[in-house]
C-alpha cells in the first residue's frame, strides 16, 4: 500500500471573548488548527498535526505540496525511510524550523495511517507500551486574576487531572497566582510554571529568570518552564544552577541534534519536546538523547486532540517519559476529532487500543471553523522595554 496524496487543512476557532485568555508575551485569542491528512490508494487516511499552524499559514501549504511530491507513491509502512527522504533531501535549508514541523505532521499523520491499516493503536508500532497508562498534566493557567484560575484549576481537578500548568502574566503578579493554586488544592495537585520566553519577542533578563525562580521556590512547582530566551544556552545553565526548582525545556527545538548542546550543557533538568513537530520517529531519538543524559522527559503538546494523543502514545513507550501535556482551554474541536471518548482518571489516559491514533476528521469542518489568515496575536511585536527587574 502507498502513498496517495498529502493534504493540509486549516481550522480555527475563536475563544470566547470572557476568556481573555492572555501570558507575558502576548494574546491567545484564536485556537487555529492546521491537520495533515495522509491518504493511501484504499482511501484510508491519517492525521497529524502542526503546532507552527498557530503562527503561519502560507509557508505551511507550500512545505506540504513540497514534501508531497517527494512522498507520493511511497509504501506506507516504511515510515522511519520516509523521514530520511524529507530530512535528507532539504538538508541544505530545513535544519530546524518550520519544515521539521512540517515533516513532523506528516510523520505523525503516517502512524495513524499505518495503525488504522493494520488494526492496532500507534503505541504497538512503536514497540509497545512500558506503563498501562500515560500522565497527563491540564495546561491553561492563561488568566489575569488569581479568581479565574482557581476555577480553571477546580475545573481540571473536576475532569481528573492531578497536575496544572499555568503561564506567567507579569512576575508582579505570579505570586499572587500561585499563592492562590496552593491555597486551592494545596499539594494535592502539582503545578507547573511556564515563563513562555522562548515565544516571546523581546524576553527579559537573565536577572529576571533568576529572580523568579528564586520567589517560586517556596511553592515548590514541578518546574519552571522556559525562564530565558531558547538561544541564550549560558543563561538557561545559569538558572538551572541556581535554584532548586527543576528547569524544563524547550518546545522550539525540534531535532535531537539540536538539543544535544543542551543536555551537554547541562541546561535542563527536564527535557520538553513538541511531539507535534518531533513527531514519532524524531521524537524517539531525542528521547534516547535525553535517557542517555538521565534527563526526563516531559512531552509539550500545545494544540488539539490529534496532538494529545500523540503525546499519549509517545509517552506510553518511552521510558523516560514522566508527563504529557494536554490543552486545557475551552473549545469543542476535541469532541469532533475524536473517534471515541477519551477519560482522564487519577491524572491519567488508558493506553488506547482504537486504532491508530483514534481519531476521525471530515472536511466538511473546515466551512464550520473558517481560517482567514491575520497577524497572529501568540507573539505580539509592539515596542517594548527589555525587563530588567
Amino acid at each position: 500500500m502507498k502513498i496517495a496524496g498529502i493534504e493540509v487543512f486549516f481550522l480555527r476557532h475563536k475563544y470566547a471573548d470572557h476568556l481573555r485568555y492572555q501570558f507575558t508575551g502576548g494574546r491567545v485569542e484564536t485556537l487555529d488548527l492546521a491537520l495533515v491528512r495522509v491518504a493511501s490508494e484504499s482511501g484510508e487516511y491519517g492525521l497529524g498535526e502542526l503546532t507552527f499552524g498557530q503562527f503561519t499559514y502560507e509557508p505551511i501549504i507550500g512545505l506540504v505540496a513540497h514534501f508531497e511530491r517527494i512522498l507520493r507513491g511511497h509504501p506506507i509502512r516504511e515510515i522511519t525511510r520516509a523521514w530520511e527522504l524529507m530530512y535528507r533531501s532539504s538538508a541544505f535549508w530545513n535544519r530546524a524550523g518550520l519544515g521539521i514541523a512540517v515533516m513532523g505532521g506528516i510523520n505523525m499523520a503516517m502512524y495513524d495511517l499505518l495503525g488504522k491499516t493494520l488494526g492496532v493503536p500507534v503505541h504497538e508500532l512503536l514497540g509497545g507500551a512500558v506503563r498501562s497508562r500515560a500522565r497527563v498534566y491540564a495546561s491553561n493557567g492563561l488568566f489575569d486574576a488569581p479568581e479565574r484560575l482557581v476555577a480553571d484549576l477546580k475545573r481540571a481537578q473536576g475532569r481528573g487531572f492531578d497536575a496544572y500548568k499555568l503561564r506567567v502574566i507579569s512576575t508582579a503578579t505570579i505570586v499572587d497566582h500561585v499563592t492562590a493554586f496552593r491555597d486551592t488544592v494545596g499539594s494535592s495537585m502539582d503545578m507547573m510554571v511556564d515563563a513562555i520566553q522562548g515565544a516571546i519577542s523581546v524576553p527579559w533578563s537573565v536577572g529576571v529568570a533568576r529572580k523568579l525562580a528564586k520567589d517560586l521556590e517556596p511553592f515548590e512547582p514541578a518546574w519552571l518552564e522556559e525562564p530565558v530566551a531558547i538561544e541564550n544556552l549560558d543563561g538557561w545553565a545559569s538558572v538551572r544552577n541556581q535554584t532548586t526548582i527543576n528547569v524544563a525545556g524547550a518546545e522550539s527545538i525540534p531535532t535531537a541534534f539540536a538539543f544535544r548542546p543542551y543536555l551537554e550543557r547541562g541546561a535542563f533538568d527536564i527535557l520538553q519536546f513538541d511531539i507535534a513537530t518531533a513527531a514519532f520517529t524524531e521524537g524517539t531519538r531525542i528521547g534516547h538523547l535525553a535517557a542517555v543524559f538521565g534527563v526526563p522527559v516531559a512531552l509539550h503538546s500545545w494544540g488539539t486532540i490529534v496532538s494529545i494523543m500523540a503525546g499519549v502514545h509517545m509517552a506510553l513507550v518511552m521510558p523516560n517519559c514522566a508527563i504529557t501535556e494536554y490543552n486545557f482551554t475551552e473549545h469543542p474541536l476535541n469532541d469532533l476529532l475524536l473517534a471515541e471518548p477519551v477519560k482522564v482518571v487519577d491524572g491519567h489516559i488508558a493506553a488506547p487500543q482504537v486504532p491508530g491514533l483514534g481519531l476521525r476528521f471530515d472536511p466538511a469542518w473546515v466551512k464550520d471553523f473558517p481560517y482567514e489568515p491575520a497577524p497572529n496575536t501568540l507573539t505580539l511585536v509592539d515596542e517594548t522595554d527589555i525587563q530588567l527587574s
